[in-house]
């Protein structure tokens, strides 16, 4: 059983997935309190699923990029749990758990997650993999994406420049709502993926995957 963690932004939330194949999930608002729900909500997921810390197998947790402080929330809980069950963990970008249930696209994915005012973290995703995040001005990005015909937009920084996005470039695809946010059962599914293909990740704490802008 996998235990899912996803910290890296406004909506976040703990899942379940059994290797067999069932899943539960909570999903959770974030925000200057929202990391200090994580141990209770874990619980009553574990009550939910009628399963004990113990049969916990692997711990994956996003590591951004994302807000600053729910990426440390979220590391640290994830840490401090995979110690003390002696069980792996793994970290999943934050672009790759939004990419990832997008992946049947045929065309290429452009993921957007809101940084501040009128930045984005943007990073270009296929099915086979996700590229390096870069921060941009939203207006610089949405120019990259028009370049791109047939591509599809998704991600936080979608419904914070949906309409904007609608008013200057009216072809542009956007994904919906729900696909805004990463769920956790998604972090968790490729932490699984990536346990299975690549072992743990290296011992040494995981460091939050921050993305800075270049000057």
């Amino acid at each position: 059983m996998v235990l899912g963690i996803e910290t890296a932004g406004a909506q976040g939330g703990v899942a379940l997935v059994s290797l067999g194949g069932g899943e539960h999930e909570f999903v959770l608002p974030m925000g200057r309190s929202g990391g200090g729900v994580l141990p209770a909500a874990v619980d009553a997921l574990l009550r939910l699923a009628a399963a004990k810390r113990e049969e916990i197998e692997l711990i994956a947790v996003d590591i951004g990029p994302g807000s600053f402080t729910g990426l440390r929330v979220g590391l640290a809980f994830a840490q401090g749990m995979a110690q003390a069950l002696q069980v792996p963990v793994v970290g999943v970008r934050h672009t790759e758990a939004l990419a990832g249930p997008v992946a049947w696209w045929p065309g290429k994915v452009a993921v957007w997650i809101h940084d501040r005012r009128e930045f984005v973290y943007m990073a270009w995703a296929t099915r086979d993999r996700v590229g390096a995040e870069a921060v941009l001005p939203w207006r610089e990005a949405l120019a990259k994406v028009v370049e791109q015909p047939g591509a599809l937009l998704v991600g936080s920084g979608v419904e914070q420049f949906r309409d904007e996005i609608a008013t200057c470039a009216p072809g542009v695809t956007c994904a919906g709502a729900r696909f805004a946010h990463p769920r956790a059962s998604e972090v968790a599914r490729q932490g699984w993926d990536r346990f299975q293909s690549g072992g743990p990740d290296d011992p040494r704490p995981l460091a939050p995957h921050y993305v800075h802008k270049e000057d």
